[in-house]
């Protein structure tokens, strides 16, 4: 079988570049469309891959996904806080001092105006250096380096920054010593304002931009000859292109293809993700938490961040209960025992939220995501480059979260796509 064009992987940056290529075929590994948007149904419930939100502010993709999802919640403050060593301290820590006990309040604050103070010029060398230059020592130790170690599974000195723009704010001095002494509201935190479908999970929002598109689930990349321009897959099924756009990840595509340059497949195998364990729990008591979402630091917790769907969409999902998503991280190197950290979170919680593990538990699901998110590891992005390059001058486009291997929000994971496509017909 032969198509002019074939796009590897139904993510939202393969969706991009199926729009923009008119006859194009999509080759999906997964059973479904929609990569790390897709949403999970588990006991008449829908949950994410992940604690996904939209935070869009283009309004003509705004428009598009409202039109797919139908009714969407519009929440115009997020309600989001940190659960650290027994205490509840608001998102983001630096601005909310004062949910310190005093002396640590002081020690925080006064290291955050040295380390503003004496500020090198260079710029940062990693992500720990980067922190102890905004945050001083006391935050980077007892907060960033805590939940690195927990979300990231790599140390903060082996971790690049070009990741933290629209995820992590700068120090705001101003903003820091006021938050130390009074209420801070936090409308210009990086999520203050967000959308949610009502139903069905975030993957609403994409749903119907998936009509149309020809999409071939269950075909796992298993060898690319170069040469012939052929590509064979797991179920057997083989087909030949003239043009390729691959959004599937880089070091798999790599280990596929028939001739690699050795320095090119040493690059690939440079390149880290992570994996999530996600443990969906459904507590038959109402409003155990006010938040949306929360953060937990504690090195002996296993639970990085807890979205409180209960709290987005009430009206859509069982009354008087309480629904939870929470994230477990393990690297990509990484071994894990799903049921045991399934009991786990749910104990972790209890002793959170103080609810009975066993008498207040209706559900527990899970959903095992094996490429959650890529690590921005020292060097990762030269290696991306010469990796992209290489495929590229063989005549496959690469784009996406992995198939660049940097994150991208949804919006700007389409974009990639569509920029591929028309890249890829002269446009």
């Amino acid at each position: 079988m032969k198509h002019s064009d074939i796009i590897l992987g139904a993510g939202l940056s393969g969706l991009g570049a199926a729009r923009h290529l008119p006859g194009s075929v999509v080759y999906e590994a997964k059973d479904h469309p929609g990569g790390h948007v897709y949403s999970h149904q588990q006991g008449g419930i829908h949950y994410d891959e992940g604690a996904h939100i939209c935070h869009a502010k283009d309004e003509a993709w705004k428009h598009e996904l409202f039109a797919s999802a139908g009714d969407v919640v519009h929440m115009t403050q997020s309600q989001v806080s940190n659960w650290w060593h027994g205490r509840w301290v608001t998102y983001p820590v630096q601005n909310h001092l004062r949910d310190l006990p005093a002396d640590l309040r002081i020690r925080a604050l006064t290291e955050i105006v040295a380390a503003q103070m004496k500020a090198p010029e260079r710029p940062p060398a990693h992500y720990e250096e980067w922190c102890r230059n905004q945050y001083g020592d006391f935050l980077t130790e007892r907060f960033y380096k805590e939940y690195t170690d927990k979300y990231w599974r790599t140390p903060m000195a082996e971790m690049d920054t070009d990741w933290l723009a629209g995820r992590l704010l700068p120090s705001q001095l101003e903003r820091i010593i006021h938050g130390a002494i009074a209420p801070l509201d936090e409308k210009q935190s990086v999520f203050s304002s967000f959308y949610y479908p009502a139903r069905g999970g975030f993957f609403s929002f994409f749903a119907k931009l998936y009509e149309g598109v020809d999409v071939r689930t269950g075909c796992r990349v298993a060898g690319v000859k170069l040469k012939d321009k052929t590509i064979t897959f797991a179920n057997g099924e083989k087909v030949r292109y003239d043009r390729c756009i691959s959004t599937i990840p880089l070091n798999d595509l790599i280990r596929a293809i028939d001739a690699v340059p050795d320095a090119i497949r040493r690059d690939a195998e440079t390149l880290r993700h992570t994996q999530l364990i996600g443990v969906n729990v459904v507590v038959g008591k109402p409003n155990l938490v006010p938040y949306h979402w929360f953060y937990v630091y504690d090195p002996d917790i296993e639970i990085s961040r807890v979205k409180v769907l209960s709290n987005i969409i009430p009206d859509t999902l069982p009354a008087g209960t309480t629904v939870l998503q929470t994230e477990i991280f393990r690297r990509d190197d990484e071994t894990f025992e799903v049921e045991s950290l399934k009991r786990k979170a749910v104990q972790e919680l209890s002793h959170m939220l103080g609810f009975d593990p066993d008498a207040d538990v209706q559900a527990v699901h899970h959903v095992v995501v094996s490429h959650a998110y890529t690590i921005p590891t020292l060097g990762r992005q030269a290696a991306v480059d010469r990796i992209a390059g290489w495929l590229e001058g063989q005549g496959i486009v690469t784009a996406g979260l992995y198939g660049r291997w940097k994150y991208v929000w949804s919006d700007q994971a389409y974009a990639a796509g569509k920029e591929a496509a028309l890249r890829l017909v002269g446009v």
